[in-house]
């Protein structure tokens, strides 16, 4: 029995490469077999082929359009929409017409992937039975792009959560808009694990108001201790608390060598001390 197949936001979309396609399809998915019949099959494996949606799950022509116009011209490529044709925010807003409504996409459109001009099946293949249709694993994934920040975690120190776990997912949604970054919410993320550093505190280190752990801490690897920007503590502690900050006994000279922490031990925040000192 045939069926008609509702199509989604990708039969409307006017974006460079996309179609002018009919709202309705009066072929069936299991006819994208006659040609494609490895793709299908694998596709049956799939969270879009599982998916309980109110038309009976996420076939070929929710995605792709209406497949009559492309059968009849014989497997003519421009009779059907596809997706890696198309621009990546093209692409990427037929994805959000259902995962749009996940909490987590909610805000992808505003994403620094987007303006980064990164689409969903830059990461994410359709087609494919791996978890989340990833096209690599983990980090594998993003450090196709980011390997500038990949190479941080050969330092002599890094950040463990490279080892084990989701790994990049772990602090960053890729999903989420450009405020997710956890120099921008340094409180949140950080202090899922760090919570004893991220208080609240009745006396705050200012760093909390400025780029959060990471004005002090490169979260990725370091050849400092503790994930520290500066080999040197002082030379750290000096950058912001120079000449006109701290009393003129606090030189950088006298202290050469020294911790600031020695004495201001509470360096993260206080309860009992504005200036950080042993509680």
């Amino acid at each position: 029995m045939r069926i008609l197949i509702p199509c989604l936001l990708f039969s409307c979309i006017l974006a460079a490469g996309a179609a002018i396609l009919p709202a309705v399809a009066e072929v069936e998915d299991s006819d994208c077999a006659m040609c494609h019949e490895e793709v299908v099959a694998a596709y049956q494996k799939t969270g879009h082929a599982l998916a309980t949606v109110k038309d009976g799950g996420a076939g070929c022509q929710s995605c792709h359009g209406p497949g009559d116009a492309h059968i009849e011209e014989g497997g003519d490529p421009d009779k059907i929409i596809r997706p890696q044709s198309l621009s990546p925010e093209a692409s990427s807003d037929g994805c959000l017409t259902c995962h749009g409504r996940r909490e987590n996409h909610f805000s992808a459109r505003q994403g620094i992937h987007r303006l980064g001009e990164i689409g969903c099946i830059d990461c994410h293949n359709p087609h494919s039975a791996a978890d989340a249709m990833l096209r690599a694993e983990g980090a594998a994934l993003c450090s196709e792009c980011h390997q500038a920040v990949t190479a941080r975690f050969t330092m002599p120190r890094s950040h463990p959560m490279a080892d084990n776990g989701p790994g990049c997912v772990s602090c960053h949604n890729p999903h989420d808009g450009r405020r997710s970054h956890p120099s921008r919410i340094a409180t949140e993320v950080c202090g899922r694990c760090h919570f004893e550093k991220t208080g609240p505190f009745l006396y705050g280190h200012d760093t909390t108001l400025v780029d959060g752990c990471s004005t002090c801490h490169e979260v990725h690897g370091s050849t400092g201790r503790h994930l520290l920007v500066e080999e040197t503590q002082v030379n750290l502690c000096y950058s912001c608390h120079g000449a006109g900050v701290t009393p003129g006994w606090h030189s950088a000279r006298r202290f050469l060598g020294e911790k600031c922490t020695a004495c201001h031990t509470a360096i993260h925040g206080s309860n009992t001390s504005q200036y950080f000192l042993e509680e």
